[in-house]
């Protein structure tokens, strides 16, 4: 299974969930169900997401057997 990690990188990011929003063209309530993992930002919206963030495509999202080191 694929979980996301976005919550986790965006409270680690310099910036507020505010800059994010307006940057990426956004609601709050899109950037929230984003970081609970309850919908996916699509490959665009990752790609800007994960360039104004300053980390890897890769990084936002992870495989859970890489994670529990099955």
């Amino acid at each position: 299974m694929v979980y996301s990690k976005i919550g986790e990188i965006i409270k680690q990011s310099p910036f507020k969930r505010e800059y994010i929003e307006k940057q990426l063209g956004i609601s709050r309530n899109t950037l929230s169900n984003w970081c609970t993992g309850r919908t996916f930002p699509s490959v665009p919206q990752i790609i800007k997401l994960s360039e104004l963030l300053n980390v890897k495509f890769e990084e936002m999202f992870e495989d859970e057997q890489n994670e529990r080191g099955n």
